[in-house]
């Protein structure tokens, strides 16, 4: 009876641990992206996130190709206006507009 039990909490630990490592291609209104989260084309050719420059603490929101290691970034949302800590978010407006927020929820690109 045990062992039967242990095959059992093995089998949901797998599988809760194979659907949190799934990639994720698409935003709703009711998520809220930070820094470590990223977002991946359904092709798994491009990735949005938040990235720093070297060793700074200030944040960009970009998409990047997902399968060059180099990192290529290909569009930086916030080039003029950077989060100067890694508070940055992103999330999806009630009215359909993509938006990069400042810990303080102000809008700093849309």
């Amino acid at each position: 009876m045990e062992f039967g039990f242990m095959i059992i909490i093995f089998s949901c630990v797998l599988v809760l641990l194979l659907s949190s490592c799934a990639t994720i291609d698409t935003i709703s209104t009711n998520q809220v992206f930070r820094d470590g989260d990223t977002i991946v084309s359904d092709d798994n050719m491009f990735e949005i996130g938040f990235f720093s420059l070297g060793k700074s603490i200030n944040q960009y929101l970009g998409i990047w190709y997902k399968k060059i290691s180099t990192g290529t970034i290909v569009w930086v949302a916030n080039r003029e206006t950077l989060i100067t800590d890694r508070l940055g978010m992103l999330k999806l407006s009630r009215q359909g507009d993509l938006q990069n927020l400042d810990a303080d929820n102000t809008v700093i690109s849309s």
